[in-house]
């Protein structure tokens, strides 16, 4: 019976295994190209681990040649993903009728160009002239969407939400919390970290932050407990119909109300919301971020302030702040100005500083008109897959 065992090796020397036969022992030398071609098809998390087994791999991420092949490899499982996972890019943007006022527009870009369009109509009531309209987290989800708009309650903030699948033209409204029905001298200020469904208990969810505002004046004569403002974080359940408060220790020093409509720094992937925390949100000369999902992972696209090249990194292990890899460099490309969101086709969408939305390629950095011009917090973007699924036979 033959055994294969591992043999220990220098830094620069090939992988050696010892074949035992009975009582012969051939030795065998693989080498390094060969091993990196075999190694850089496998998952970052297990190579990760296998640092241990050889000085030499616990150093592939600082090989040159080895990380090439692994870039090489993530992009070709990145396009297959994407072509398996079909559907089309869809593109939600506002459309300038006249000085300050704006319609939205919803489309799918077949072929990734906005020459190859198809309109969708909005359901009412998002289907008017209204600027405070937009897609909660960028994203479908089992090809249904939650539309989120933002009105006023007399001189209160409210806020209407609803699910709206495109392919069925089915719409349920998300009915308002009790806790945001609050006496007209509270004005409310909502803010959605995440929308996204829980395969565990079949059931959509949203995730909102509320923080309240007073709209009377500090001599007034108001009861203390409705001078209280403390913020609240809600999950609402599609499956009950009900917002409920949720009683989360956040870390000290972050602050989860910090968010930019534009540049958001949460994700939903697998049935998990991710968020980037940080005390830090691009002020002064520090860093800019934005994370996506790119070949199924965790992605953080970042860069400095009004720099032009931007790093892409990949998270190996949740919860492990260790584990980030950087794999991409884009750039330096002046015109590029920031990250919007990652294409059907694996390509990174970017706006430039004229405001034309671009994709870059990640393979060979070439640049990509997609025909549309957008004014800053115009447009959103991500990836649409129909579905025929009904989003009201949840409670049945």
């Amino acid at each position: 019976m033959e055994k294969c065992v591992p043999m220990a090796a220098g830094k620069n020397e090939d992988l050696k295994y010892e074949v035992s036969n009975n009582n012969n022992r051939i030795n065998v030398h693989i080498p390094d190209d060969i091993a990196f071609s075999i190694l850089s098809k496998l998952p970052i998390k297990s190579l990760k681990r296998f640092g241990c087994v050889r000085k030499s791999w616990s150093l592939l991420f600082e090989n040159p040649y080895f990380m090439n092949m692994l870039r090489n490899h993530f992009l070709y499982n990145n396009n297959r993903h994407c072509s398996d996972y079909g559907g089309d890019t869809f593109l939600f943007l506002y459309e300038p009728l006249r000085p300050h006022y704006y319609r939205a527009s919803f489309y799918l870009l077949s072929n990734d160009k906005f020459e190859d369009r198809i309109k969708l109509d909005l359901p009412p009531p998002f289907d008017g002239e209204d600027i405070a309209m937009y897609i909660l987290s960028s994203v479908s989800v089992n090809g249904i969407f939650c539309l989120g708009k933002d009105t006023r309650r007399g001189i209160v903030n409210s806020f209407q939400a609803a699910l709206w699948n495109p392919a069925t033209a089915e719409v349920m409204g998300i009915p308002p919390s009790p806790d945001e029905s609050v006496p007209p001298y509270r004005d409310p200020f909502f803010i959605f970290h995440g929308f996204g469904y829980d395969n565990v208990r079949d059931d959509y969810k949203l995730i909102r932050y509320i923080t309240f505002f007073q709209v009377v004046d500090e001599e007034e004569d108001v009861p203390y407990e409705d001078r209280s403002y403390d913020p609240l974080l809600q999950i609402y359940s599609l499956r009950s119909n009900t917002w409920r408060i949720l009683d989360v220790n956040i870390p000290d020093g972050y602050d989860i109300s910090m968010i930019d409509f534009e540049k958001p720094v949460g994700v939903y992937m697998d049935g998990v919301c991710h968020w980037w925390g940080t005390t830090d949100f691009g002020n002064g000369e520090g860093y800019l971020v934005r994370l996506v999902v790119l070949n199924e992972s965790i992605a953080l696209i970042s860069n400095r302030f009004k720099a032009t090249t931007f790093h892409i990194s990949i998270l190996v292990e949740l919860g492990v702040k260790e584990s980030w890899i950087k794999l991409f460099i884009v750039g330096p490309i002046p015109s590029l100005d920031w990250p919007i969101a990652v294409g059907k086709k694996g390509g990174i969408c970017f706006r430039q500083t004229n405001d034309e939305l671009v994709w870059i390629d990640l393979s060979t950095q070439i640049i990509d008109e997609i025909g549309v011009k957008g004014e800053r917090y115009c447009y959103q973007m991500g990836i649409y897959k129909e579905s025929l699924l009904c989003i009201g036979g949840i409670n049945d």
